[in-house]
Order: structure tokens, then sequence, then C-alpha cells
């Protein structure tokens, strides 16, 4: 009998920690794609946010500041698009989006989907309670796709102004829940 209690506590406790350590639903496509040619990936890891928060210390500048609050609490910016403007290749275009569309997203919520012509932008979030832990931009576009994932203690605002600093495209959108807010 304890052989078996013992053997079910150390399951439940595996269990957890796997479903502490969980996965994005986009760590696969990232993994698949990443090397692959005409696709460009980003991975910002929370070393380099530490390093910033390092250097933001010694700065008066409040934006500084502000972006240190901000990347303290992520735990990494992952990119991955494929842009098939500059290549013959659409197959690998359709093949992406197809295995994009097809991502399980059952913890996630969707926020706003943003359309503009045949482009979509589609903002999902996971929360823990009452925490946002990942922000999931899904990107599709006649000639790209791909996605922009943020994970971590995520502030949407404060992810807003962070993107609109460092130029990442598609975040911009979020601005557009501010306005949505008023």
């Amino acid at each position: 009998m304890k052989k078996v209690v013992l053997t079910i506590a150390m399951f439940a406790f595996v269990s957890l920690a796997f479903n502490a350590y969980a996965q994005s639903p986009t760590d696969a496509l990232f993994e698949k794609y990443g090397a692959k040619d005409g696709f460009t990936t980003v991975h910002v890891t929370k070393e380099l946010f530490s390093l910033f928060a390092e250097i933001s210390q010694e700065s008066d500048d409040a934006e500084v500041q502000e972006i240190n609050e901000v990347v303290s609490g992520l735990e990494y910016i992952r990119i991955l698009m494929y842009d098939a403007s500059d290549s013959l290749n659409a197959d690998v275009l359709e093949d992406f989006k197809s295995e994009l569309n097809s991502v399980k997203l059952k913890d996630f919520t969707e926020l706003m989907t943003v359309k503009e012509g045949s482009e979509m932008v589609k903002f999902m979030i996971r929360k823990e309670g009452n925490k946002i832990k990942e922000l999931l931009l899904l990107i599709n576009q006649p000639d790209e796709a791909g996605f922009i994932s943020i994970k971590g203690n995520i502030d949407l605002k404060s992810i807003a102004k962070l993107s609109k600093s460092m130029n990442i495209n598609g975040l911009d959108k979020l601005q557009k829940l501010d306005k949505e807010e008023e």
C-alpha cells in the first residue's frame, strides 16, 4: 500500500513540476522552423532582460526605468516569421500557415483580432489566476505569417509601450486596446 501511495505522490509531484514549466503551444513550431530558410527567428531571454535591468539601474531616465519594470517580469520573447514576398516558395508559407492555424490554444483567451484588408493579427492571452502569463500574437498575411510569444508576468499597457520603443512589428496593435478602453 505504501508503494502505491508513494507512486501516486511521485506522479502528482512530477505532473505539477511539468505543468509549472509548461511549454507554450508554439514551442514546437519554433523548434521545427527556426533554422529553415526563409524564416526569421528572434529569441530574447530572461538573461538579456536582467542585463538590461542592471544597466538601467544606473539611469535616471523615467522611460528607461519604465522599460526595466516591464522586462523584469518577462521570461522570454520569441518571434517566428516567414516572409514569402522575397521567396518563390509559396508552398512553405501555406504549410506553415496550416500548422500555425492548427496550434491548440485551449488555455488561451482571445483579446482581440485586428483585420486590415487581407491581413489579420490575433491577440491571445493565457492567464493564471488574475495574472497574464503569456501573450501570443498570431500573424496571418498574404505573403507573411508567424507569431510573437511573450511569456512571464505581463502588463498589456506596458508591453505596448515596450513594443513602441523596441520597434516590434505586430505589437503596435496593442495600442488599439488602450483606445477601446477609453
